[in-house]
């Protein structure tokens, strides 16, 4: 099936059931959890009452990809902000972008990104920003295809996991990398003295 065979429209309080299966994919790849369990918080505790207030917030926009018989291949979450914390630059953010292991393949991924910069033409909006799974090289290749470029890195650790590396000794600080950071020499090709590569002392 061509990707321009695939429609994709708002989701509705009817595809929640589907949109919390989506939820389970998504979580079981950011999150992999040993074989047959579920991370914690997952669909049953509570989720569909989160998705229902996706539908209703006029802030999001949840939306699904859908083929001729009207079955939901994709999801994904359209919201407006700027695309950097401290720079004004409006884009649209669009985020838990699923499409089921089934329907690979059948155009969803392309379908949910042409809806994206439809409504960000829309909107007035010249960016739009994806969260993508670093981890995901089938992902990322797919957004880089589309003009795509690494904004930033987000990297995500449990609590726990983060005090008992604080209490570790042997924990490196930003600075303290930076500061054992070895300092490299470039040797000329006329055989003279190496010059270090480091910071540039301005009184020199």
């Amino acid at each position: 099936m061509p990707w321009s065979a695939v429609r994709v429209r708002p989701a509705t309080s009817d595809d929640v059931p589907v949109l919390l299966g989506f939820g389970d994919q998504l979580r079981d790849r950011l999150l992999p959890t040993p074989e047959g369990k579920r991370a914690r918080g997952a669909s049953g505790r509570g989720l569909d009452a989160r998705y229902l207030g996706a539908i209703s917030d006029p802030e999001r926009h949840l939306v699904v990809a859908v083929g001729d018989d009207d079955v939901p291949l994709g999801m994904a979450m359209f919201t407006t902000g700027s695309a950097s914390a401290l720079l004004d630059l409006p884009a649209l953010h669009v985020s838990h972008v699923v499409v089921s292991d089934r329907n690979r393949r059948r155009g969803a991924g392309k379908a949910l990104v042409a809806a994206a910069a439809a409504y960000a033409d829309e909107h007035g909006l010249d960016q739009v920003v994806v969260s993508v799974n670093p981890t995901s090289r089938e992902a990322n290749r797919f957004f880089a295809r589309l003009g795509f470029a690494p904004l930033a890195v987000r990297r995500v650790a449990p609590v726990s996991v983060i005090r008992r590396r604080l209490q570790a000794p042997d924990v490196a600080t930003a600075d303290s990398v930076v500061r054992r950071r070895p300092r490299r020499t470039v040797r000329l090709r006329t055989g003279a003295t190496p010059l270090p590569l480091g910071p540039v002392d301005p009184e020199a």
